[in-house]
């Protein structure tokens, strides 16, 4: 899809859906609609898993959760921190560890021989960076652990974008590095050289754009901050002359993971956000990117919500106008009630219909030291971020002008349960008058923008879903066939029901 010649003219090419209708990218207009956050439920037994093995350190750190269908479970590689004052950033130690899981909620930590720990030969810990045995060389995190279906070498299909510490020039980095594995246990660096030569301090996450053909890499920026300043302290909210910069999102692209660009901010608060972006997770859902962020207070307690973004390139981003949480905090005695430090920086995990979100949750916020911590889901029905909502009046919505290359409609929608009039949905397939025919637009004998048989009128009302999707018909036909290759417009008619996706499949 080309955004610019839209404005040329020409219809947009989708090409593969789901379609997200949570920002402008696919709407040409609505009217009484409101965007609802659809927040995900938390699982009844989170926290999933806590510290219990003496090497696991003093707090966890990044939970990365996938779920390996060739290997047959659910798989996570999460972090460790020996020996570490947070607030003054003094870490002597950080490194990976891996458990795994048959259905996602019950977690084992198998044991293996790489790296023992004091008495205990046998630990759950693969992967201490490239320099293991000095202490004084920070060791690594795990930001993003994926599978490369399209890598031709087998030892080199499980990638891992590591925040660890190398030597650069004469001189020791941290800095943000790949490495690659036959089998997400046995890690090796990927490459002579960091992706980036400084130190990123975020949840540092890549995700592929098919359009493009570039992968995005999500970071912290370089220190390009409106200020200039430099800190006198290492943590932001400690500087002698007061706080001057903020934590931001930047991206750079690689069309082979070797060669990057340099590094562009792409998202900084606004007006009506506190200073500071901590982690984040991008990747793509059908038409969009999105993007989960950790929203931090302030800096007294640190404390922080998710929040959701979402592009329809990867670099422009829209945040939810009332910027609520798409994943809240929990109440005083939960686990998360202080912050939820990171979210997975996997894609959520599908199962059918519906889609997990791993985290990592605290009882107490940044600056007030992390507390109990452990490792959380939510759940929810797949693609559903943001809903186009009608209350009691109708509403109504219309897409932009696009090719049809299916030959159904598929809805993701919200309803009430409850089967009453008051409670609808209706689509049609619509084209728009040509120069100068506005004038006789809907009037008796004028021009009809609904294609025949297809229009409001002709749809079958739907009142609910199964939870996840309705098929659009037609006086009981769905088949679009005799519209296929031609550019339409949806137009969507709701009451107390909302919407958040749509698809054309070839069925």
């Amino acid at each position: 899809m080309n955004p610019e010649s839209y404005y040329r003219g020409e219809p947009l090419r989708l090409g593969p859906g789901p379609y997200l209708l949570l920002d402008d990218a696919l709407v040409e207009d609505r009217w009484r609609l409101t965007r609802r956050i659809h927040p995900p439920e938390k699982h009844s037994r989170n926290p999933l898993m806590v510290k219990d093995k003496p090497w696991e350190g003093d707090y966890f750190n990044v939970p990365v959760v996938i779920r390996d269908r060739a290997y047959g479970k659910y798989r996570m590689w999460y972090g460790g921190v020996l020996n570490a004052d947070y607030r003054y950033h003094d870490v002597r130690r950080k490194y990976v560890m891996y458990a795994e899981s048959d259905d996602g909620v019950n977690w084992v930590k198998p044991l293996f021989d790489f790296h023992p720990f004091k008495e205990h030969r046998r630990t759950n810990i693969i992967y201490q960076g490239e320099y293991p045995d000095d202490p004084t060389r920070y060791g690594a995190v795990a930001d993003q652990v994926f599978i490369d279906e399209n890598e031709p070498d087998p030892a080199r299909r499980y990638k891992m974008i590591s925040y660890q510490g190398r030597p650069v020039d004469g001189r020791w980095v941290r800095g943000v590095s790949l490495c690659v594995s036959p089998d997400g246990i046995r890690w090796k660096l990927g490459q002579d050289r960091h992706l980036l030569d400084y130190e990123s301090d975020t949840s540092n996450n890549c995700t592929y754009d098919p359009r493009r053909k570039l992968w995005n890499l999500y970071v912290r920026p370089v220190a390009m901050h409106a200020s200039g300043l430099i800190s006198k302290a290492p943590t932001p909210g400690f500087h002698p002359d007061g706080r001057h910069h903020s934590r931001r999102v930047a991206v750079l692209t690689s069309p082979d993971f070797v060669n990057w660009s340099y590094p562009r901010t792409c998202l900084y608060p606004d007006e009506r956000d506190a200073p500071d972006y901590d982690a984040t997770s991008v990747f793509r859902c059908g038409s969009h990117f999105i993007m989960l962020y950790t929203a931090m207070n302030d800096d007294t307690d640190g404390c922080k919500d998710v929040k959701v973004a979402s592009s329809f390139d990867g670099y422009h981003w829209t945040r939810h106008h009332s910027r609520e949480p798409f994943i809240a905090r929990g109440s005083a005695h939960e686990f998360d009630a202080g912050q939820i430090l990171r979210i997975s920086s996997a894609p959520p995990v599908r199962e059918g219909t519906d889609m997990h979100i791993y985290y990592e949750g605290a009882k107490l916020g940044q600056h007030q030291w992390h507390g109990t911590m452990g490792y959380g889901v939510v759940s929810t029905k797949v693609d559903r971020f943001v809903m186009q909502h009608a209350g009691d009046e109708p509403g109504w919505l219309i897409t932009r002008e696009f090719i049809l290359e299916g030959n159904r409609l598929r809805l993701n929608i919200f309803n009430p349960k409850t089967k009453h009039e008051l409670h609808y949905l209706k689509a049609e397939i619509a084209r728009h008058p040509p120069m100068g025919g506005h004038t006789a637009y809907g009037k008796p004998g004028g021009f009809r923008p609904a294609f025949e048989g297809f229009s409001l009128a002709d749809c079958d009302v739907i009142h609910r879903g199964n939870d996840t999707e309705a098929l659009v018909t037609w006086k009981g036909k769905s088949d679009l066939s005799a519209l296929r290759g031609q550019p339409v417009y949806v137009r969507f008619e709701m009451r107390n029901m909302g919407i958040f996706a749509f698809d054309t499949p070839n069925e």
